[in-house]
């Protein structure tokens, strides 16, 4: 009985094995940096977005600030989930503004936390089956005045 009972349960667990694989497996999600380019010294403002792979959905994020070009200073060092602009389940958005005090170009590199569940935000009261945490790394370039 035990053997027609494994042979009986053996698809079921080599497709939750599978299934298990295929979201280990998964590229992690995309982040882009875009900073506006600036005449001279003052505000200059930037956005980053991320981006999940299709059927997976972004429950929370935020955006570290961890480093910058010299002549450059963050306003906050971190911009947390509520601060999102945009929030969609597959993306999301954040604006974020730095201060340049000469003029020079570089990069500010920053890290994008988030966890990303598979299939649509619970209902009131439900849970994801699955979540994972990703730390995508991001870099944007800063011209100010060049």
């Amino acid at each position: 009985m035990r053997i027609s009972l494994l042979v009986a349960l053996a698809p079921s667990i080599l497709l939750l094995a599978a299934a298990s694989r295929a979201a280990d497996d998964a590229a992690p999600p995309r982040a882009l940096m875009t900073c506006e380019r600036v005449d001279g010294p003052g505000r200059v403002r930037c956005e980053v977005e991320v981006t999940a792979l299709a059927g997976l959905a972004i429950t929370w994020g935020d955006v570290v600030i961890a480093k910058t070009p010299p002549f450059i200073s963050a306003l906050r060092g971190r911009i947390a989930p509520a601060d999102a602009t945009v929030r969609r389940p597959d993306s999301w958005r954040w604006a974020l503004a730095l201060v340049a005090h000469t003029k020079g170009t570089g990069d500010v590199e920053a890290r994008v936390r988030l966890v990303v569940c598979e299939g649509d935000p619970p209902d009131a009261g439900t849970t994801h089956e699955r979540c994972i945490p990703y730390e995508v790394p991001v870099t944007g370039r800063v011209a100010v005045g060049e």
